[in-house]
């Protein structure tokens, strides 16, 4: 009898060290999965800092060596027109990003507010085009740019982004605006303000981690986009990064550190602009997904 308090905290035991031990397994796997995202990250920096005669030493240092060289970040710079390239990408995709943004809003706002004919099927051919290939929207777009003058110039290619992201940035901005309540515009314009008035000053503030997140998403899509860029802009003074990056490639020799140099600058902006909206981006995912 003296026993059975011991067995029953044995019992006990138990079960927490069981669950001590799956925390910690679950906490291992997310360790390793979040080293394998990481991993190649790190290994691009490692080697945009490596000596050029130790790039493809064997066995590979997995730790920055000690006569590590920043040298081409510099030489980068004044060999190539990386400078540029990265300019011409901030514009594109920043302008791609806001005008993407407001157009996606404006007409997610009418869908989601607005009783008219033929809204249901504006929206399954908003879901449709996002079922294309985007070398069948190329192809068309060519020849009216060519037609029209928007070949080898930036407001093209914006101009072709947005054909591209204006109906994702619409579907996307749609549903948060479902999840807003009708009640609030209704009293907004009870109160005296305009249908625009209601829209800018109550509307668009609710919904504000999904423009984050539609906008991220427009601007990351914008910034590694190569298909129409490669196709629409041929001038090198008016490539973006992705084309830029792609010319480091040569017929019998590629300089792999420039190339990881380059490719570690480059990814610097876009993760400075998910950084700065990581907050409003994880909101926008989870928000909508339960109602009432």
């Amino acid at each position: 009898m003296r026993n059975a308090p011991s067995a029953r905290h044995g019992e006990a035991f138990l079960p927490n060290l069981s669950r001590i031990a799956g925390r910690l397994a679950l906490a291992a796997l997310i360790l390793i999965l979040c080293a394998i995202a990481v991993f190649p990250f790190y290994w691009m920096f490692v080697t945009s800092i490596r000596p050029s005669g130790q790039l493809f030493a064997y066995p590979p240092e997995i730790l920055p060596s000690a006569n590590s060289v920043f040298s081409t970040y510099v030489t980068i710079f004044q060999d190539t027109a990386l400078g540029t390239w990265l300019w011409n990408s901030i514009r594109v995709a920043l302008g791609t990003a806001i005008l993407a943004s407001f157009i996606g809003a404006m007409m997610a706002y009418s869908l989601s507010r607005f009783r008219f004919q033929g809204r249901g099927f504006t929206e399954y051919l908003l879901l449709a085009t996002q079922m294309f290939p985007g070398i069948l929207l190329a192809m068309p777009m060519y020849v009216l740019f060519s037609k029209i003058g928007l070949l080898n110039s930036l407001p093209g290619l914006t101009v072709a982004y947005l054909a591209l992201l204006v109906p994702v940035a619409t579907s996307l901005l749609k549903t948060f605006f479902d999840g807003i309540p009708v009640a609030l515009e209704e009293a907004s314009l009870i109160d005296g303000a305009s249908r625009i008035g209601t829209f800018f000053r109550i509307t668009l503030p609710l919904s504000l981690p999904g423009l984050a997140s539609t906008f991220l998403f427009c601007f990351i899509i914008a910034w590694d986009e190569y298909l129409f860029a490669q196709m629409f802009v041929r001038q090198p003074g008016n490539w973006t990064v992705s084309v830029g990056l792609a010319s480091f490639s040569g017929e019998y020799v590629t300089p792999w550190d420039q190339v990881m140099t380059a490719a570690t600058i480059v990814t610097l902006p876009a993760a400075i602009v998910f950084l700065f909206l990581q907050r409003y981006l994880v909101h926008g995912l989870t928000a909508g997904g339960v109602k009432g």
